[in-house]
Parts: C-alpha cells; structure tokens; sequence
C-alpha cells in the first residue's frame, strides 16, 4: 500500500498499471491516473489496520483541499506468482482529526497549528 501511494505521490503511472491486478485493468487505465495525479495534491498517509488473512489495508489517504481531503477505503490485495496486487478496495466515511493529533503532513506540529489552522 505504501508503495502504491508512492507512486501516486511521484507520478508513476507504470507502476501503478503494474501493481492493479490484471483483471481490473482497463484501456484507459493510463489517463484515468494521469488525469487524478495531475488533479490531486497528496498530503499523507497513514495506514489505521492490516489483516494479513484477507489480505487487506485500511488505510487514509490525505489531500489538499479545504477543508483537508481524504480517502479512506478498505484496499482487497491478492498475491499470484511471488508478487501483490491491487484488486479492489471499498471507499469508507472521513476520519475525524483531533485539533491535538499531530499533523496529518508529517510536519511534526499538532493539525491545529499546521493544516489545521483556519
């Protein structure tokens, strides 16, 4: 998970293509992320569980909106041949952020004095 939110962060359109399970591919794969790479302004993540037996993430993704944006899905992954993939994942309701909780950036201050602040 990490890497793939990696390589959202980067632009890395190939990797990602590469990491989707095949059966969820699409002819248009390559300008759907192009466009959403070029839109979204990622911010952080943090990773809130794992389930190594249904092989799952849950997982908050943050961006820059106002105010800060998130996607928080419940991401499905399937190991074939000695390698992981993205298969699915279901989108979840928005975390609630503490004013007190460090910031979701990684900047080291509380969300209220960073991104927080209104």
């Amino acid at each position: 998970m990490r890497s793939r939110f990696y390589a959202f962060l980067t632009g890395n359109i190939h990797y990602l293509i590469a990491t989707l399970h095949p059966s969820q591919r699409k002819e248009n794969d390559e300008e759907v992320l192009r466009s959403t790479i070029e839109s979204t302004q990622w911010m952080g993540l943090k990773i809130l569980k794992t389930d190594d037996r249904q092989h799952t993430v849950e997982y908050v993704a943050f961006y820059s909106a106002s105010p800060v944006g998130q996607l928080h899905e419940q991401s499905k992954f399937i190991k074939e041949n000695d390698r992981w993939y993205y298969l699915n994942g279901t989108i979840l309701p928005p975390i609630r952020i503490g004013r007190n909780d460090p910031c979701i950036c990684n900047s080291g201050k509380k969300y209220k004095r960073c991104h927080g602040a209104n």
